[in-house]
């Protein structure tokens, strides 16, 4: 008797072999472009977070506490000035008037020698800023007079603004944007 061996070698057949091969192919490429994004994801350039600082009413004036004086005085019904300084360099000066009659608080404004614009591109317009919590409210644009000097009048409610007791004219460009752009003008109510 002849004794043969249950146990064959088998052979696996070309097309098993192929669809292995395949199969590691894609698991290897799979792997390969999941090493490579996460290499990107860690290594690519960053996007660069220099970004130019305005010359806005938030940089430029920094938050200081304000005296209990110098705020009781603000929210009094008495008329309140505040002497405008140049801050850009320039000669422009100003006043602005501040008090409160029959409920509403009546701001008016005025300067001269202000730097020549042009009112299709450009306009002066006026702010009011609190300093403790900061915070700043356009009070509009100023409108330029025969004999060169430029006026602002504003109302509002009386109390609302009690508090925003710095003014600020900054020289805006028409480009719609709401935020403030470089000051020409400051000063303080006392």
């Amino acid at each position: 008797m002849q004794y043969r061996s249950q146990f064959h070698a088998r052979r696996r057949s070309p097309r098993v072999t192929g669809t292995v091969v395949v199969i590691a192919l894609i698991i290897v490429a799979i792997a390969g472009l999941f090493a490579c994004g996460i290499w990107w994801f860690r290594f690519r350039p960053k996007p660069s977070t220099d970004v130019a600082v305005a010359n806005t009413i938030a940089n430029v004036m920094s938050p200081t506490a304000v005296s209990a004086a110098d705020l009781a005085a603000s929210t009094s019904g008495a008329a309140r000035e505040a002497t405008l300084r140049d801050v850009s360099g320039g000669s422009a000066t100003g006043t602005a008037i501040r008090e409160t009659v029959d409920g509403q608080l009546l701001l008016k404004t005025k300067a001269s020698s202000l730097p020549p614009i042009d009112p299709e591109k450009e306009s002066y317009e006026g702010w009011l800023v609190r300093q403790v919590p900061y915070d700043f409210v356009s009070v509009g644009s100023f409108v330029g007079n025969e004999d060169g000097t430029w006026g602002l009048e504003w109302a509002s409610a009386a109390g609302k603004y009690d508090g925003y007791v710095r003014v600020v004219v900054t020289r805006e460009p028409k480009d719609g944007n709401p935020d403030p752009s470089g000051h020409v003008l400051e000063g303080e109510f006392k």
